[in-house]
């Protein structure tokens, strides 16, 4: 039979067995311990327990300043006067604004979640009541509620409407006198016509618009692309916001 051949690692380790190198090893004889099949971090695991660090290793950034938001109470309340509770609330600060600025760029209004101008008390309390780290702006369209994101829809989909029965109509009336865009862009159009109708009355009670504001909606239909330019103005003035939203902003600016 032909002898197998012996690389040189393999060699190594048999030497080593031969010397005795493997037999006081930490854990020998004991069963491995396995998280799981599908845990790909247990090495990542083992490392934290065996280093005795803490399990906010594996959190994210943004995780992290939440907690340290939510335990700054605990925090300061051991420190000896409202000069070390400023450095403290500063320092988190800071972290917070250039996590902010990494994720999101530098061309926006940084506002700290932690501030206050009265004693050491107030500012802990006010790092409660603002907004956490890594949270959605108001003025993001994903932060928008449902009724303001499916009057977004319909409003930017009655302005193309407008946009293809206007071009059906200059073919059919300059060009080539030829009505097959009106044909097919008529009918659509007066749906999402009567759609923008119907969806601006449902936003306009779930957004708490005034009565103003909900005519002026209704009648940006009929111009055509007054539904974009509405749309565009509603985002701009918190509109799509709803009114608890617009009056927080009112109450702390």
């Amino acid at each position: 039979m032909r002898e197998r051949h012996e690389s040189v690692v393999e060699e190594q380790i048999r030497l080593a067995a031969e010397r005795g190198a493997f037999d006081d090893l930490p854990g020998k004889g004991q069963p491995l311990r396995l998280d799981g099949p599908d845990d790909d971090s247990w090495w990542v695991r083992g490392w934290i327990e065996r280093e005795g660090l803490s399990g906010d290793a594996l959190l994210p950034t943004s995780l992290l300043l939440r907690k340290e938001i939510q335990r700054l109470p605990e925090t300061v309340t051991p420190l000896p006067d409202e000069a070390a509770v400023r450095a403290v609330v500063s320092d988190l600060n800071k972290r917070v604004a250039a996590w902010q600025d990494a994720r999101q760029g530098s061309r926006r209004e940084v506002r700290h979640p932690v501030e206050g101008s009265g004693p050491a008390s107030g500012t802990v309390e006010a790092a409660a009541a603002d907004p956490e780290p890594g949270a959605e702006p108001m003025t993001s369209p994903t932060a928008l509620p449902g009724p303001a994101r499916a009057f977004r829809a319909i409003a930017i989909a009655e302005a193309c409407s407008w946009t293809g029965l206007l071009v059906g109509m200059f073919f059919k009336y300059v060009v080539v006198f030829d009505d097959i865009g009106v044909k097919i862009f008529g009918p659509i159009h007066g749906a999402l016509f009567v759609a923008y109708l119907v969806v601006t009355l449902v936003a306009a009670r779930r957004l708490g618009w005034s009565v103003v504001t909900t005519l002026v909606a209704l009648a940006a239909s009929i111009p055509p692309l007054f539904t974009l330019w509405f749309e565009r103005w509603a985002m701009r003035t918190g509109k799509l916001h709803g009114a608890s939203t617009g009056a927080a902003r009112g109450a702390t600016a």
